[in-house]
C-alpha cells in the first residue's frame, strides 16, 4: 500500500511540475544615455530564476557597428556570473542571416512550428511609453504619427499569435521644440512548462526529418 501513495504522490509532483509556468518579465529604456535591457525568467515556482541585463548599447556607425555589453546574474544566490562586450556589425548579421537560413532549410515546417509554440504564450502585462520630437513640431507630429503607426502594426502582427490577456497600454507623446527620443516599457508572460518540453521534442522530430538536419543544427549552434 505505501508502494502506491509513494507512486500517487510522484505522479501528483510530475504532474504539478508539467504544469508550472515559466514566467518571463521583459523590460527595456532609452533615455538619452541611460540603456538597458533586463530579461528576468522564473520556474517552477519561483525555485529557479536567471536574469540577463544588457546596460550597455553603443551606435559607432554603420561601419563599426553595435557594441553591446551583457550581465548574467542568478537572483537565487545573487550571484554575479559574468559579463561580456562585443561588437555588432554588417558582416556579423549577415553571417546571423545565413546560419538562420541554414537552420530554416534543415528543419522541416520551422515557421508553422514556430507559430505554434508562440501559441501557447499568455501576455498578462504591456506597458510601452515613448516621448519623441525633432525641433519643429509639424515633423515631429509626422514622428509621432510614424512612432504609432509602427507600435500598432508590431503588436497587431505578434498577438495574432500570442495570448493577449490584457489591455495594452501605449503612449506616444510629441515633445515640441527638443530633438529627443526616449521609450520605455515592460512586458510579462508566462508559458506552461509542459508546452516548452513538448515543442522541443516536435523540433527535434522536424530536424530529423530533414536529411542531415541534426548535424547541420549541430554545426551551426556550436559555431555561435
Amino acid at each position: 500500500m505505501i508502494w502506491a501513495w509513494i507512486a500517487g504522490a510522484v505522479a501528483v509532483l510530475i504532474l504539478a511540475v508539467a504544469q508550472s509556468k515559466i514566467k518571463i518579465c521583459l523590460s527595456f529604456v532609452h533615455m538619452e544615455q541611460n540603456d538597458e535591457i533586463r530579461i528576468d525568467v522564473r520556474s517552477l515556482f519561483g525555485l529557479i530564476r536567471y536574469r540577463y541585463i544588457v546596460p550597455m548599447l553603443r551606435f559607432h556607425g554603420w561601419l563599426e557597428g553595435l557594441e553591446l555589453k551583457s550581465e548574467k546574474t542568478n537572483p537565487n544566490k545573487g550571484d554575479f556570473q559574468g559579463e561580456s562586450k562585443r561588437k555588432i556589425d554588417f558582416d556579423k548579421i549577415k553571417e546571423a542571416i545565413e546560419n538562420f537560413r541554414v537552420l530554416l532549410h534543415n528543419c522541416f515546417k520551422f515557421n508553422q512550428w514556430f507559430r505554434r509554440l508562440l501559441s501557447h504564450f499568455h501576455c498578462t502585462e504591456l506597458n510601452w511609453k515613448t516621448s519623441a520630437g525633432i525641433g519643429d513640431a509639424a515633423e515631429t507630429a509626422v514622428v509621432v504619427g510614424t512612432l504609432w503607426g509602427l507600435k500598432t502594426s508590431l503588436l497587431g502582427y505578434i498577438f495574432r499569435t500570442v495570448r493577449l490577456e490584457t489591455k495594452p497600454e501605449l503612449q506616444v507623446m510629441p515633445v515640441f521644440n527638443q530633438n529627443v527620443f526616449m521609450t520605455e516599457g515592460i512586458c510579462r508572460l508566462h508559458i506552461r512548462l509542459w508546452h516548452l518540453v513538448v515543442a522541443g521534442l516536435q523540433l527535434l522530430f522536424r530536424i530529423l526529418k530533414v536529411k542531415g538536419g541534426l548535424r547541420a543544427w549541430k554545426k551551426v549552434l556550436l559555431r555561435t
